[in-house]
C-alpha cells in the first residue's frame, strides 16, 4: 500500500461511536439507515461541519435526497437527535445537530435493563424467603402468614436478609410464629436497625441481658434439611 496514501488517511482523522450504541442502536428504535446518518453527522462533525445540509448528507450515502429528508424528519420526531442554536459576538446566529437525545436514549435503556435485573433479583429473593418460611415452620404458609412475609418486604420496605435474620431470631427463642417475627422487625425498625450487623449487635445484648429464659435444644433449632443453617450462628454468639 502507498505509504503517502496511508498517512494522507490518518491524518483525515477517525469517527468513533461508543459501542453501546453500536450493540444497542435497534433496541432504542434505529434503522441502519438512519445509524448511517448518524454516523455521517459525526464524520462531518469531526470536520467542524456541524450543520451539514440534506445535499451534504446525501452525497455520503447511497440514498435519494428525499430518503435523506425524510430519514433525518424521522431521527428528529423520534427524538434521537436535535437541532440547537448559538449565537456569537457579532449577533450571528448558527445552527448545529446534537446528538444528546441519543445518549439520553442510551442511558434510559441501561437504567431500564438494570431496573428490572433489580426487580428480577427480588422476586427471586421473595420466592428464597417463602421457601426458607415453610422449611422451617414444616408446612406451606397459610394465605394471611403469606400476605404479611409480603407486606414486610413491599410496604415496610425491609431487605430479605434482615427477614432472614428475625426468622433466625424466632427459632433460637423457641417463638416461631409470624406476629413474634413481625415484633422484632418493629423493634429492629424504631432502632433503626438498617444492616444485618445491626441487627446481630441488638440480638447479642438482648440475649446477654438475660431476657431469653428459656433454653435452647440445639438439634432442635437445626432441625430439618431445608431449614436455615443456625447452628454455627448462635455457636458464634457465644464464642
Amino acid at each position: 500500500m502507498n505509504q503517502k496514501m496511508l498517512e494522507k488517511w490518518m491524518d483525515e482523522g477517525q469517527v468513533t461511536l461508543p459501542q453501546v450504541l453500536v450493540k444497542n442502536y435497534t433496541a432504542i428504535g434505529l434503522t441502519e439507515v438512519e445509524m448511517m446518518l448518524i454516523l455521517q453527522i459525526q464524520s462531518f462533525a469531526a470536520d467542524t461541519e456541524l450543520f451539514p445540509s440534506m445535499e451534504m448528507l446525501t452525497e455520503r450515502t447511497n440514498l435519494r435526497l428525499e430518503e435523506t429528508i425524510k430519514t433525518m424528519d424521522s431521527l428528529l420526531k423520534k427524538g434521537m437527535i436535535a437541532i440547537e442554536q448559538s449565537q456569537d459576538a457579532s449577533q450571528m446566529i448558527s445552527e448545529r445537530y446534537s446528538l444528546a437525545p441519543l445518549w439520553g436514549k442510551l442511558v434510559a435503556l441501561y437504567e431500564n435493563i438494570e431496573a428490572a435485573d433489580r426487580q428480577e433479583k427480588q422476586v427471586e429473593k421473595q420466592t428464597n424467603l417463602y421457601s426458607l418460611f415453610e422449611a422451617e415452620f414444616g408446612r406451606p404458609l397459610s394465605p394471611m402468614e403469606a400476605e404479611m412475609l409480603s407486606a414486610w418486604s413491599d410496604q415496610d420496605k425491609t431487605s430479605p436478609d434482615l427477614i432472614k435474620e428475625a426468622l433466625k431470631e424466632a427459632v433460637i427463642s423457641q417463638k416461631l410464629n409470624f406476629r413474634y417475627i413481625d415484633r422484632i422487625l418493629l423493634n429492629w425498625t424504631k432502632q433503626g436497625v438498617k444492616t444485618i450487623e445491626d441487627a446481630k449487635r441488638i440480638a447479642e445484648e438482648f440475649h446477654q441481658n438475660g431476657r431469653t429464659t428459656q433454653t435452647i435444644n440445639k438439634d432442635e433449632v437445626k432441625k430439618s434439611a431445608g431449614s436455615i443453617p443456625l447452628y454455627d450462628w448462635l455457636e458464634k454468639r457465644k464464642g
